[in-house]
């Protein structure tokens, strides 16, 4: 009998609240009709990204859905991403309460993860200081090619082989970033470095696919192993940037900057003496949050935009030809291409824009959240209502770009060569949930890719077949990941 009665209970509870929902429903954007606790999820068997623009074509560029007992407002184009993050973008500025971003950012003391606040800002605008102060003159160019020349000589001794390049791009970048972020470089052999890119591979690829407690926010009080095991993956991480923290605050010199840790040591100290924060804004916890962020954001966004340029190239030799033929107009052999060489090299930079137009690596960025009740297209978007907007879709919408599925860098050239950016191109997504860390993103790729470029053609393996450019299924539709390949380098005389 007691049995009878609970399980009535909690039909009645469950039919009450997916009632409560659909009234709800009314004032926010049109979407599909969803069930009960599973909510929408049945529509989901692949890339939902491409699934958002099945849907789009029958709601409209702006619709709302279920993702199990979460509500969520889908952003298919341009006008609406513009009107969101734009227009109102303090309203859609927050970030939605999931298992794993407070997992990876410890509660929220990151710049990525952080709900939108004062604290937040602070935070933000001393990571922006610190970018600036360690980019300013040679401190990342000289990081990069120190790095690039270890690099061309470890592929001058594969040259003519097939090769899967992964690993090697992966220590190219980690050295890039780990020197700028803390001041160390790592050899291929190195435990230390096996360990490290083992366990952020790993964690990356768990964190891409989520969490069911993330659509499911009462699921995080019961025991799992994906999250045991992803916590414990953020311990082993954290444990390196916190003791890579502790050595540069035992050696800290305010007249002798590092690297960007020391910079972000000083930021602490000047903010604290200036009294323009209380104790809780920026502890050391937020600063090995701001080194994790830098870690992860710089090295997977490097990584697979080096993968994906490099197979597009092999791909597409008449458009690699063009790259490397205008390095050498401008930067010679002599030297490695620097950063005042970008504004004399167009194509270049047109073909970077349209690697990651094509690659569209993170197609729906990172969710955002309603930071108040406010209103989208006339439909009302309650406040903590998540909100994704869907770059894959402006990446390839054929009204913007007429052929969104050809890979042409001449999309980013006026009729003079001279280079242009529409306004739908947003690797980086766009507004106050920008991806801090975009300027020296692109820098790093302009350097790598044209350090590579500039040293070898890359071919795709005789016998191997046409490669795969469709992203590999590990990115579990969050990110879009090339599937793995082999290239044929040649040393260019």
């Amino acid at each position: 009998m007691w049995l009878t009665t609970i399980t009535v209970g909690l039909v009645t509870l469950i039919l009450i609240k997916w009632l409560n929902d659909y009234v709800k429903r009314w004032r926010m954007p049109p979407g599909p009709f969803f069930w009960p606790i599973i909510g929408n999820l049945s529509l989901f068997s692949g890339r939902m990204y491409l699934t958002f623009i099945d849907l789009a074509k029958t709601y409209g560029d702006v619709f709302s859905l279920k993702l199990g007992m979460t509500d969520v407002v889908v952003l298919n184009s341009l006008d609406a991403v513009k009107e969101a993050f734009m227009k109102k973008g303090a309203d859609f500025a927050g970030r939605p309460k999931m298992l794993s971003m407070d997992i990876s950012s410890e509660g929220g003391k990151d710049i990525v993860f952080t709900d939108y606040n004062p604290t937040w800002k602070l935070h933000r605008k001393l990571f922006h200081g610190a970018i600036r102060g360690y980019a300013s003159g040679q401190n990342l160019q000289s990081k990069v090619h120190e790095s690039l020349k270890d690099t061309i000589a470890e592929f001058t001794k594969m040259e003519g082989q097939g090769v899967n390049l992964d690993d090697y791009l992966y220590q190219l970048v980690y050295n890039v970033i780990c020197s700028a972020a803390f001041g160390v470089r790592y050899n291929m052999d190195e435990e230390n470095f096996k360990t490290l890119m083992k366990v952020s591979k790993d964690a990356a690829e768990r964190f891409g696919q989520g969490f069911l407690a993330d659509v499911y926010p009462l699921l995080r009080f019961l025991p799992s192993p994906t999250v045991t095991a992803c916590r414990k993956m953020m311990d082993q991480i954290l444990g390196i940037m916190q003791c890579h923290l502790e050595q540069h605050k035992e050696t800290f010199d305010p007249s002798n900057l590092r690297d960007i840790t020391d910079h972000m040591i000083k930021a602490q100290k000047d903010a604290e003496e200036e009294g323009i924060q209380d104790i809780n804004s920026l502890t050391d916890t937020h600063l090995r949050q701001t080194i994790s962020d830098i870690f992860f954001g710089g090295t997977f966004s490097s990584i697979f935009s080096l993968r994906w340029a490099l197979l597009y190239l092999a791909v597409h030799p008449e458009i690699q030809e063009k790259v490397a033929a205008e390095l050498d107009s401008v930067v010679g052999r002599d030297r490695l291409p620097e950063l005042s060489d970008r504004e004399a090299t167009p194509y270049m930079e047109a073909t970077m824009h349209e690697v990651m137009r094509m690659a569209s690596m993170d197609p729906l960025s990172l969710p955002h959240a309603t930071t108040v009740d406010t209103t989208l297209r006339g439909y009302q978007i309650p406040k903590g209502t998540m909100v994704m907007p869907n770059l894959w879709a402006l990446h390839h919408d054929p009204d913007t770009w007429g052929d969104p599925d050809v890979f042409r860098p001449e999309r980013f050239l006026d009729e003079n060569g001279k280079p242009v950016k529409p306004a739908a191109l947003m690797p980086f997504s766009a507004g106050r949930r920008a991806c801090p860390g975009e300027t020296l993103g692109k820098a790093n790729n302009f350097l790598l890719l044209g350090g590579l470029v500039q040293n070898f053609r890359f071919s795709i393996s005789k016998g191997e077949g046409p490669p795969d450019l469709t992203p590999d299924e590990k990115g579990g539709g969050a990110s879009c990941i090339p599937s793995p390949y082999k290239v044929v380098m040649t040393c260019r005389k």
